[in-house]
């Protein structure tokens, strides 16, 4: 595997590779920022006060 070879916007395989590294790096980053965020902001499950009708029960009319 050739590593000096340049590309024609100058780069070579190190280059690469690096950059690579940062972009991983980077996204790692922002997974693990927005999996904190989403705990931090997290809300208490919701419980129906009493005697309230929950949405996924069936209302019965007769007619």
């Amino acid at each position: 595997m050739a590593q000096r070879v340049s590309t024609k916007f100058g780069w070579q395989w190190h280059d690469y590779v690096q950059a690579d590294a940062d972009c991983d790096r980077y996204w790692q980053f922002k997974k693990a920022e927005r999996r904190s965020l989403n705990e931090a902001t997290k809300k208490s499950p919701r419980v129906a006060p009493q005697g309230d009708k929950k949405t996924s029960e069936k209302i019965y009319i007769d007619f």
